[in-house]
Parts: C-alpha cells; structure tokens; sequence
C-alpha cells in the first residue's frame, strides 16, 4: 500500500543519500535502508564493532508484511539490530520485535507509525528523517501537503500541522 502522501518519498534519492540512507528492496517491501556501525574503543584501539540496520518502509501489505518479516526475515553476521518502521494509516502503541537465536544474532524490531503521531522513542530518529524528507519534498516540488512540519524539542521527532 503506497499512500498518496509517503509516494513524495520515493521521489527524492539526494535527500535519503544525503542524511544516509539508499534505496532498499525486499519481501515485498520498498523504501530506504542505512546501516549504522558502533565502535568499541580501548587504549589499545578498536576492540569490536558491530552494526545496525535502519528501514523507512513506505510501500507494504499492512498486516500481511508484519507476518511475513516476521516469518521471512534473517539476520546477519555482525549485524545486531533491524528497525523497520512501517509508514501508515496507524500508529502501534508497543513495536514488534523478534530475536534471532536468542538474541545472539540479532534481533528484528518492527514498528507502524502514521506521521504526525508521536513515535515510540526507539523510532524517533527514523520519523524525524522522515518528517524531514517529506517537508524536502513538498518544498522541491513546489506543491503543499497541507501539513507544516514543526520541530520538536527536546529529542522528539516532531509533528505535523
């Protein structure tokens, strides 16, 4: 389900490459993919490193890709965490998440989020990239959403007027 107001998304690939992210496919899913990369550090340098996948998903199934992610989805070496926030008509009070191997390869954490609503704190820097990339791209294309989007304070993502 591509809604008319998270198909602008799609649209601008210099904002996503610029704050991080590239386009992603998969499991019927379309949006944007960033990995994160956390360092260890010592007086002796760097003693581990692992990684974190972040997911703006704005093209999905609704419930039927939530199932499938959580049947489908796979971790990767060195990669401990996916967030996948799901871009919709709802806002989910609590996110999803399933481990794999008992937490020692990783974990999936999904979360559906309709914009303007507030966010779960572990998701706020994902729909405040978001916010930001539909303000980007109601101002290049020189047409309004109707919405104003207002920053927050205080670390929160921000809303929509």
């Amino acid at each position: 389900m591509l809604e008319e107001r998270y198909e602008k998304l799609s649209r601008i690939e210099d904002y996503w490459a610029e704050v991080g992210f590239e386009p992603w496919r998969g499991l019927g899913l379309t949006g944007v993919y960033r990995r994160v990369t956390f360092r260890k550090g010592a007086l002796l340098g760097e003693v581990a490193r692992y990684y974190a996948d972040d997911y703006i998903i704005w093209e999905h199934e609704g419930e039927r890709s939530v199932e499938r992610i959580l049947r489908e989805w796979k971790g990767l070496p060195e990669v401990m965490a996916h967030r996948v926030l799901l871009l919709g008509d709802e806002t989910w009070p609590k996110h999803l998440q399933k481990s794999f191997r008992w937490g020692f390869r990783g974990w999936v954490e999904i979360y559906s989020l309709r914009l303007g609503d507030n966010p779960h704190k572990r998701f706020a820097d994902l729909a405040y990239w978001t916010l930001m990339g539909l303000d980007f791209a109601s101002k290049i294309s020189g047409g309004g959403t109707g919405l104003e989007v207002v920053p927050a304070t205080g670390g929160e993502a921000g809303s929509l007027r």
